[in-house]
């Protein structure tokens, strides 16, 4: 089971089982799982006692789930571990035999950051309970590099069902260009746009404005000021983000992102003439990656650099990479193959 089967769909398979474990790398992803789930099935916050697995002994944790309340008899007892790969480690051998036989009206909610499936823990728990993968979906297989279209959908159901706002699949793709694949701080960049929302609804331009980080927003404002030829602008922005202490390894991805849209762009274009079929602008565009206000820019932007400059910005772009992973390899060195990058579209 994923975890994005509760979060997304907002219920419970079944009702809770003895065992639960919640699985995987993002501790936001697990953390809002095991509340959720616990919500669903109706079960009062302060009813679960909490257990820290750096510090506690399965012997506490056995206890509470084993005993009776006084009061309360036919109560059901709730222990929710988290960070619980110390305590399986250290009592692998009571865990299994707990989930084997797990006490009547009981039930167990393990946090681990890593749960093979090849364990016999894993099994018995899988067999008696759920075992829930609390990480991004990836692509398949073994592959570790995470699905960004399942991401995005995330993006749109989360920002609807927790933060009530709307956003399109092309606003959730700039939420997710600015942010990055960290669903702990999509959430809170999330709860920061439902502030500036009205209705529910955002423009781009208020996206842009007020999600990610200073640095992501002056990235969008580099490349901006590349394409529009203001160059002095863009050398002035780049000079304040190294003396902040970016390295250029990192700057130069994000800026490479969006002037290859472009570059795209043209290729579009000179390939259609090539083959008899001319293809608009706006159509190019509209195949390169630009959306809303974007899409209304990229036109006069692409005009400006012209086919010749916008063709040979691949080439320029592979050089950059190549450059500062070889000969520019060093700080300094990597920020003059940049300035040399921003001179060309001039």
């Amino acid at each position: 089971m994923h975890c994005f089967d509760i979060l997304l769909a907002n219920k419970l398979p079944s009702e809770l089982p003895a065992v639960v474990v919640a699985f995987g790398d993002d501790a936001f992803l697990r953390k809002e799982t095991v509340s959720t789930a616990l919500a669903l099935a109706n079960i009062e916050h302060d009813a679960p006692r909490a257990f820290d697995g750096e510090e506690c002994q399965w012997i506490d944790v056995h206890d509470e789930l084993a005993t009776l309340s006084l009061f309360e008899p036919d109560a059901r007892r709730i222990a929710v571990v988290s960070q619980a790969d110390r305590l399986i480690k250290d009592s692998r051998p009571q865990l299994e035999k707990w989930c084997t036989a797990p006490a009547a009206n009981s039930l167990l909610i393990l946090q681990v950051a890593t749960f093979p499936s090849n364990t016999k823990l894993f099994k018995l728990a899988d067999k008696q309970g759920w075992c829930v993968a609390c990480s991004l979906p990836t692509g398949g297989g073994r592959s570790k590099t995470p699905n960004l279209s399942e991401v995005k959908k995330w993006i749109v159901a989360w920002a609807k069902s927790r933060h009530a706002l709307q956003l399109t699949g092309a606003q959730s793709t700039l939420v997710l260009d600015a942010v990055g694949p960290d669903c702990g701080l999509l959430h809170q960049e999330l709860a920061k746009l439902a502030l500036y929302s009205e209705h529910g609804k955002l423009s781009d331009e208020q996206i842009r404005a007020n999600v990610g980080s200073w640095r992501t927003r002056t990235m969008w404002d580099i490349a901006d000021a590349i394409v529009d030829g203001r160059i002095v602008d863009a050398l002035q922005q780049l000079e304040k983000v190294f003396a902040a202490g970016e390295h250029p390894a990192a700057v130069i991805p994000q800026i490479s992102w969006s002037l290859r849209r472009f570059g795209n762009a043209a290729q579009l274009i000179l390939q259609a003439k090539r083959t008899g079929h001319p293809l608009s602008v706006q159509a190019a565009i509209g195949q390169c990656g630009f959306w809303g206000a974007d899409a209304k820019l990229a036109e006069g932007r692409l005009r400006r650099l012209g086919l010749r400059r916008a063709g040979n910005l691949l080439d320029w772009l592979l050089e950059l990479d190549l450059k500062i992973k070889l000969s520019h390899s060093q700080t300094d060195r990597a920020i003059f193959a940049l300035e040399e990058l921003c001179l060309r579209c001039l």
